[in-house]
């Protein structure tokens, strides 16, 4: 597998709250289109972001991380699962 990259809009709201929202969109997908490779591979990165990272210490070290106005962050899944945010 190659590295996947995820965009994550954090105008309107944290971290936490945009990786929860882009694993229940593609767990959607998956349900309704039936799961592909890479599909799989996102949801597991996500999955994977949610049950390992310290949102609140991320938070507080990052302070772009909490959202605002022209927020953006990268979800970088490597070949071995590895979730990074850029």
């Amino acid at each position: 597998m190659e590295k996947i990259k995820i965009k994550l809009d954090l105008r309107n709201h944290c971290i936490e709250t945009e990786i929860k929202k882009q694993y229940n969109h593609r767990v959607s997908l998956g349900l309704k289109q039936g799961l592909t490779d890479e599909l799989e591979a996102e949801i597991q990165g996500l999955k994977t972001a949610l049950e390992q990272f310290d949102f609140g210490e991320m938070r507080s070290h990052h302070r772009q991380l909490a959202g605002g106005a022209g927020q953006w962050a990268v979800l970088n899944i490597g070949p071995d699962g590895t979730p990074v945010i850029e």
